[in-house]
């Protein structure tokens, strides 16, 4: 019983321990797998992360785009350099519509630099609908990958233990992590969404006033939109 106790706790850890990884976005579109020891004001020190007893590296601030932590959140560094001339022709200019897919937000083109431009437009002019968005979305996912992997855990324990109660026990704990993650992430993916739609509505160079025919407070009649 102490064995397999012991066997599954190892097992559960292993879990955490397999996914602390952070990642690096360069300013060139580069991603290095890593782990962040220190931002500093001038320099970033990471270690890479199938080498963490390896040397440690430093690369100045103005090189990294964004670093995404093992935990889902992201920290952007140098977005201020992000909306350049460079960036704008590579995405075609104007930039064009802005787009939400896979929780992620993109400006123009379905690219790395589509979802750079994204966010700091997001960052620069929706600043608390954005990180709100954000931190929904990173806790969220943290609650649900946490809830997930406690519940595998009860599932193990609870099929190798005598004592099923505390392997039910410890599956309810997973999946109330799950079930608080999950809506987090809706709601998340809700805010984005609605930057993307009040974007194209108002401030893309894309859009155009129009005229639409449809229901309103007195009945139904014609709208022009600007």
């Amino acid at each position: 019983m102490r064995r397999t106790f012991f066997i599954l706790t190892l097992t559960f850890l292993s879990i955490f321990a397999s996914s602390a990884q952070d990642r690096i976005h360069f300013m060139d579109s580069k991603v290095v797998d890593a782990v962040v020891d220190e931002v500093g004001s001038d320099l970033i020190y990471y270690r890479l992360y199938d080498n963490q007893n390896g040397p440690i590296y430093s690369t100045p601030v103005m090189n990294v785009f964004k670093i995404v932590y093992h935990n889902g959140y992201e920290q952007i560094i140098s977005a201020s350099s992000v909306f350049n001339e460079e960036l704008l022709k590579a995405v075609g200019g104007s930039g064009g519509k802005m787009r939400f897919a896979g929780g992620k937000l993109y400006l123009g083109s379905h690219s790395r630099y589509g979802q750079m431009q994204a966010d700091y437009v997001a960052f620069n002019l929706y600043g608390d609908d954005y990180y709100k968005a954000r931190r929904r979305r990173t806790t969220g996912h943290t609650l649900t990958w946490v809830g997930a992997s406690v519940f595998t855990f009860g599932f193990l324990l609870l099929a190798g233990s005598d004592i099923p109660e505390g392997g039910a026990v410890i599956m309810g704990i997973g999946a109330a992590g799950m079930g608080a993650g999950i809506p987090l992430i809706c709601n998340g993916n809700k805010i984005l969404k609605g930057i993307a739609s009040d974007y194209n509505s108002r401030l893309s160079p894309d859009y155009k006033p129009n005229l639409t025919f449809g229901p309103c407070c007195s009945g139904v009649g014609f709208a022009l939109n600007f």
